[in-house]
């Protein structure tokens, strides 16, 4: 079913400010487990690495696996591998490999699908700045900048959605 849509902005169209992923989200590393010591091929849960397609998912858990490791979510986050630096949402419960962040958003009114498509796809236009020497680690992307639309003053939800909605409506 397509999405019905309101606002037909384009990017060129709305105004833009810089603000900083901490100012966002909460970033944490994530579990640690290490894919060749596991079985990733009979559960349930996804287990998401720093793998650059997929949406990170590198296989399935069982959640009996081990509870300490198990990243319970509410509603979404963005996931990104340290060396990859690719963004992906997530809108289950999962686990993570080694060397993969958890932004968790500070804020409900970003914790949309729409919205979180959006803000990786900001994320992922800074990607070239990490690299294999130069990981996107919790540490530095607490710093990283990112450009996102405003209406006055505040972060345009409305056009991130609407936008990442028309994307959708152009696949279908």
């Amino acid at each position: 079913q397509k999405h019905q849509i309101i606002d037909r902005r384009e990017l060129g169209e709305v105004e833009w400010t810089t603000l900083s992923l901490n100012d966002l989200f909460d970033v944490s590393i994530g579990n640690n487990i290490d894919g060749n010591k596991i079985d990733k091929y009979t559960g349930t849960i996804p287990y998401i690495t720093r793998k650059e397609s997929n949406n990170g998912i590198d296989g399935f858990l069982n959640k009996s696996f081990d509870e300490k490791y198990y990243s319970e979510i509410e509603n979404f986050v963005i996931t990104i591998g340290n060396e990859t630096a690719k963004p992906f949402v997530q809108r289950y419960n999962f686990y993570t490999g080694t060397k993969v962040n958890i932004l968790t958003p500070k804020e409900e009114k970003i914790n949309n699908f729409y919205i979180m498509q959006f803000i990786c796809e900001m994320i992922e236009k800074q990607r070239n700045r990490f690299s294999y020497s130069f990981s996107a680690n919790s540490t530095r992307l607490k710093l990283q900048n990112i450009k996102l639309p405003t209406k006055d003053g505040q972060l345009d939800l409305i056009f991130m959605e609407q936008y990442m909605k028309r994307i959708e409506n152009k696949v279908l």
